[in-house]
């Protein structure tokens, strides 16, 4: 199977959106690491060296070193030494594994059945077209981002955090080719059988019970806003009352100009809220008590003055099955794709020989000492 480039690019600029932290850090988190298990095994002996140069994993037949996964100039001898920094290389390494067989397998893929010289230049294409979208679609973006106005200032960027240009684009391709591995390892639409939806619509009759709640707006004068001043406050409560009841402000205007309450900035709009979820009593009996569309009487309680206007407001229910199918399908087909791709993964790393300073970390690879 040759390789696709129009396909390909599609799926590189779907995966650059997190942008530089993410060429740094990546979000596709395609390793498990069990960190209870890992904390099970012993400690690096102290005073054992473990420089950034240090082979920790072979992946097929590429090396993995301490300073593919830290800064090497913030990587001291004795790192390991700390059991946190241990756990969190471990932790990045079993991640970083897993891309690289993912990568690998997709590069296999393109290449498999071709003589060497075919396979070494799809090879070369694959890269210097990855190496294309790199410069001109993600790294101009990351610039714009950074406000940097040069090329050679992005560089220098980069290389203050630790990391090079190289290694970016090293990281962006291999995380692009891993992602791509498995979409094509997968299936691109799920679907979930309406006995699916009933069976777990059945099977989960709390998540349906739904208490009452109510949205509303509010005007607010506390007290310590007027340096505890109660008149002054109540004359400020009653100014916004007049604005929106006497000269028909909008409410969410004059709560913007002078409220100074919570969400204040927002209208003094509050969405959705169930009993309990305010501080005050005496506006929450208020909310789920007075008319709707109106405004309230002036409210007070031991922090202040206020004015609300209840927006809408439902009783407690039980959602039913036709209410809940679309959430019910959402969730199994995410379910149903985020086990696929875990599956996936899991094929391609047991198929993929693997030798790691920690074996336990991955099941079925191999101690590193075996190799070296």
């Amino acid at each position: 199977m040759m390789f696709r480039v129009p396909r390909f690019i599609v799926v590189v600029l779907c995966v650059t959106s997190s942008g530089w932290a993410w060429a740094q850090d990546p979000d596709q988190d395609f390793g498990a690491f069990d960190s209870e298990r890992a904390m099970q095994t012993q400690p690096i002996p102290l005073g054992e060296r473990f420089e950034a140069g240090r082979i920790i994993a072979v992946v097929g037949t590429e090396p993995v070193l301490v300073g593919d996964l830290e800064s090497p100039g913030k990587v001291p001898e004795d790192a390991l030494a700390d059991r946190e920094f241990e756990m969190r290389l471990r932790k990045e390494l079993v991640n970083s594994i897993a891309r690289k067989c993912l990568a690998q397998h997709f590069l296999s893929l393109q290449t498999s059945g071709k003589p060497k010289k075919e396979r070494d230049d799809i090879r070369s294409k694959m890269l210097a077209k990855t190496a294309e979208i790199f410069r001109t679609q993600v790294m101009p973006e990351q610039m714009k981002q950074y406000k940097c106005e040069s090329e050679l200032e992005f560089i220098q960027l980069v290389e203050s955090q630790g990391s090079s240009l190289p290694t970016l684009m090293r990281s962006f391709t291999e995380s692009a080719w891993a992602e791509q591995a498995v979409r094509e390892g997968t299936k691109e639409k799920y679907d979930a059988q309406l006995f699916e939806l009933q069976d777990y619509y059945d099977q989960n009759p709390e998540a349906w019970e739904r208490t009452q709640r109510a949205k509303f707006r509010i005007l607010s004068a506390p007290f310590k806003a007027y340096e505890n001043d109660r008149q002054a406050a109540y004359a400020a409560i009653v100014d916004m009352g007049n604005q929106v009841y006497l000269g028909g402000a909008p409410f969410e205007a004059v709560a913007m100009k002078s409220s100074k309450g919570y969400n204040a900035d927002e209208g003094g709009v509050f969405d959705w809220v169930s009993p309990g979820a305010l501080k005050s009593k005496v506006v929450e009996d208020a909310v789920f008590a007075i008319e709707l569309n109106a405004l309230s009487p002036i409210l007070e309680d031991t922090d202040g003055y206020y004015i609300i206007e209840v927006l809408a407001r439902e009783g407690a229910r039980t959602v039913t099955f036709a209410e809940a199918q679309a959430e019910i399908r959402k969730k199994l087909i995410a379910e149903k794709k985020d086990r696929d791709r875990k599956d996936f993964v899991k094929r391609v790393i047991e198929n993929t020989p693997i030798w790691t300073r920690w074996p336990q970390d991955i099941p079925g690879s191999k101690d590193i000492a075996e190799i070296q």
